[in-house]
């Protein structure tokens, strides 16, 4: 049996740690999303999910390590961005267009549509540049309580998942927004075990995928959907008498 120190260290497990414990440090950021991309669509807006909101909706495209890309959808304001050139009055879209690169900064947030019963899980942009080579990024860190008791469940390739929501502030209202986190495997067996209320700590990456939802039990007719999430790399839960301070 091998001693404590002779175990091989893990090195993306230490780096990562000290990722969060920078994001995270002292309270200062609950809420962090760093992102570097390519613009795939952008649109001008009025509202979200029926809430007022003056400003852009885009769709960023990042690979993930090994190569899968993910779609993350990015809201901004006029404000927020910088495009390194004088515009002259003209339209935004005349700048971003799709095939720029781009960089993002800000918090991951949720809001839902009470009319289709859809939630979108978007970054909301503190800051966002037109930059021409950015070193490929997606980086969420969340500090929040685990609005749900976590589900358990196993995939068909048998992989083992545990889903948790994470209540966050909502920047848009002021109220709460529910994240929705997705744990894998080792991580997923802990996380099962937690509950309702506990307060977590963590880093992932916003990530995407398709799926299909049947849309009538009767004829069995589907309707091919993307699911947006955050796929966690680490998460701490904090000292139940932390919780309760």
């Amino acid at each position: 049996m091998k001693k404590e120190q002779d175990k091989k260290p893990d090195f993306l497990r230490d780096i990562n740690t000290g990722i969060m414990e920078d994001l995270t440090a002292g309270g200062i950021k609950d809420n962090a999303a760093g992102l570097a991309g390519e613009l795939k669509e952008i649109e001008e807006v009025t509202e979200l999910c029926g809430l007022r909101f003056n400003g852009y909706l885009a769709k960023i495209e990042t690979p993930r390590p090994r190569g899968t890309l993910d779609e993350v959808i990015v809201a901004f304001t006029d404000g927020k961005v910088d495009v390194g050139q004088q515009r002259d009055g003209r339209p935004l879209k005349e700048f971003m267009t799709a095939g720029s690169k781009v960089l993002v900064s800000g918090k991951v947030q949720t809001l839902k549509d009470f009319e289709s019963g859809k939630v979108l899980v978007f970054i909301l942009a503190d800051f966002l540049a037109m930059v021409k080579n950015p070193m490929m990024q997606d980086d969420v860190a969340l500090r929040g309580v685990i609005a749900h008791e976590p589900v358990y469940r196993t995939t068909p390739r048998g992989k083992r998942i545990t889903d948790i929501s994470v209540m966050v502030k909502n920047e848009l209202t002021g109220n709460k927004c529910f994240v929705p986190c997705i744990c894998w495997q080792e991580q997923a067996d802990e996380v099962a075990g937690w509950q309702q209320g506990d307060t977590v700590e963590l880093l992932g990456r916003y990530q995407s995928r398709q799926y299909e939802k049947v849309i009538d039990t009767d004829s069995g007719s589907r309707e091919r959907r993307t699911a947006y999430e955050i796929s966690v790399q680490l998460i701490n839960r904090k000292e139940r008498a932390e919780n309760e301070s």
